[in-house]
């Protein structure tokens, strides 16, 4: 089950590279360079902040209309971490969608998962830069960028910031 889920996810990721794009917010003018999918390009999640289900969690914390969602979206909507990571330009990202979850029965008589996706969001490996993928756009990979909401410290910066006191 859990390989069928990889596999779904990771088709998931390909096909959304190719998806369509949501409209810029007003309170959020800064946008990101076009990137297109051959730009993109996959890697370890080692060096990343949040990773999984920290990933996840750190996207949650977004308002809907932040992450270009309805209420009843974000509050129904499965949230996903790519296991690996996505370069955008020139930085690395872990990626997280917002789609909706259904199960459907294949021609071979077993149930298989289709992913609606409503969103996508990019976390920088870092922590310190949050994309939000233009949804409603189908032809160009357009990013805007969200103000971060809180960024999570190292062991070694917590040491660093202790000792400064």
């Amino acid at each position: 089950m859990k390989k069928l889920f990889i596999v779904l996810l990771s088709f998931v990721v390909v096909c959304t590279a190719f998806a369509a794009c949501s409209k810029q917010s007003k309170d959020q003018p800064t946008t990101i360079p076009t990137a297109t999918a051959a730009q993109f390009d996959k890697t370890t999640t080692d060096a990343a902040v949040y990773k999984d289900k920290e990933a996840i969690e750190f996207i949650k914390k977004y308002s809907a209309e932040e992450l270009g969602l309805t209420d009843k979206e974000k509050k129904e909507c499965s949230y996903l971490a790519d296991t690996s990571g996505v370069k955008i330009g020139d930085d690395y990202y872990i990626k997280v969608i917002a789609a909706y979850k259904k199960s459907e029965k294949g021609d071979d008589g077993k149930n298989y998962f289709k992913f609606d996706s409503r969103g996508e969001y990019f976390i920088r490996y870092d922590g310190k830069q949050v994309l939000k993928k233009d949804m409603k756009n189908k032809k160009e990979d357009k990013y805007t960028e969200l103000k971060v909401k809180k960024v999570k410290t190292t062991e070694a910066e917590k040491k660093e910031s202790e000792k400064k006191e």
